[in-house]
């Protein structure tokens, strides 16, 4: 099924009708493997990962009640950085659930951890680091997003960033897009 049209049903249907979740809930969302998402070695193709974790945020974002809410307020997420790691295969037609969580956040971003889980065993996890944009603005601190988020009747209880998630983020880290960022590849030239 092409992205776009699970996309559609994710923000229009799907969540809907589905249990309501705190923001420091765990957010469990089935998915199976189309044939849309397999490669030429007969699996998931590893980019269909970040694309279903999509998919899997924006279900929680939708039962925590955070879309309508920063929605409203003009308030959107990005994905600033992410880290995949792959320990087994999906393949054609296999039943998985992505389970989503929040880590922690800092001034500037959320953090967030995805599983896809088989039979209760993880066979991937990604860590995504999302910003907020707001309309207008520019970037939205969480300081924001949980005031707009609490006004709206929605507690926010955020755990505390582990370090190595806080090290991950600043090892990864590219200058703002105020700033230059030229490639430079030292001695070696692209070809």
């Amino acid at each position: 099924m092409n992205m776009w049209l699970q996309w559609l049903l994710a923000m229009t249907v799907k969540s809907r009708g589905r249990p309501a979740l705190a923001i420091d809930g765990v957010a469990r969302t089935p998915f199976i493997v189309l044939p849309s998402d397999i490669d030429l070695l007969g699996h998931m193709n590893n980019g269909r990962y970040l694309s279903y974790m999509d998919l899997a945020r924006v279900d929680m974002t939708v039962r925590t009640g955070m879309q309508d809410v920063l929605g409203r307020a003009g308030i959107y997420a990005v994905v600033g950085q992410s880290t995949m790691v792959y320990r087994r295969s999906l393949d054609l037609w296999q039943r998985f659930d992505i389970e989503t969580a929040v880590l922690g956040a800092d001034e500037r971003a959320i953090y967030l951890q995805q599983r896809f889980v088989v039979d209760g065993e993880v066979h991937a996890r990604g860590v995504v680091q999302g910003r907020f944009i707001e309309k207008g603005v520019g970037t939205a601190t969480v300081a924001r997003v949980v005031e707009v988020l609490e006004a709206a009747g929605i507690p926010v209880s955020l755990p505390e960033l582990d370090q190595r998630v806080h090290d991950w983020a600043e090892t990864n880290r590219l200058p703002s897009n105020r700033q230059s960022a030229p490639s430079i590849w030292g001695s070696r030239t692209p070809r």
